[in-house]
């Protein structure tokens, strides 16, 4: 970033596309009012805080690149751009065209009301999207063990391993839940 007779330049991306911005204070407080909104939206989509920050990063970059083009409001096209970020993510991962995000008419709405939800469900419930995220073998052993309350010796003759296993793979499970919990804290980015 350079500044020029009171106009910031921008140097973006492998291409170097210069953006010029001649207000930075109104682009900071725009960004400080929006991105744990934005963030938080991308971290419970994807529960991976590297991808969250590179998918946040990424929305206010092209936000950056294209403030000169914004006839609305602003917030209105942070959301817009928000929307596509994610569905650019989501077509790279599943290479195939996702229709259902395109088909949300107020995006903001939408990604405001997936953070309140979240904020307001219980920790079992969040835990239980948590679970489903960890390896097989954990998976099972943690659901049976947490959901399903059974026994150390019930688990090991329902899956044909003995109780070593079972303890050793609840103890992973436990440590990688810990870790999942432990990596954001939503309430502050």
């Amino acid at each position: 970033m350079i500044l020029v007779n009171g106009v910031y330049h921008f140097r973006l991306g492998y291409w170097g596309k210069e953006i010029q911005l001649t207000n930075m204070s109104d682009l900071e407080e725009f960004y400080d009012q929006h991105v744990e909104k934005v963030y938080k939206f991308f971290y419970i989509q994807c529960l991976d805080v590297p991808l969250a920050e590179d998918l946040t990063s990424q929305t206010f970059v092209s936000f950056i690149q294209r403030s000169s083009d914004i006839t609305t409001d602003d917030k209105k096209y942070l959301y817009g751009i928000m929307r596509n970020v994610w569905a650019d993510y989501l077509r790279l991962k599943y290479k195939e065209r996702i229709e259902s995000i395109e088909k949300i008419e107020d995006f903001a709405q939408f990604a405001d009301t997936t953070v309140d939800e979240y904020e307001s469900q219980p920790a079992y419930e969040r835990a239980v999207r948590y679970i489903e995220k960890l390896p097989e073998a954990q998976r099972v052993i943690a659901t049976m063990r947490f959901i399903e309350e059974k026994s150390v010796k019930e688990v090991a003759e329902l899956i044909g391993k003995n109780r070593f296993y079972v303890k050793t793979t609840q103890y992973r499970a436990l440590k990688n839940l810990r870790n999942m919990f432990n990596e954001p804290d939503l309430g502050r980015v």
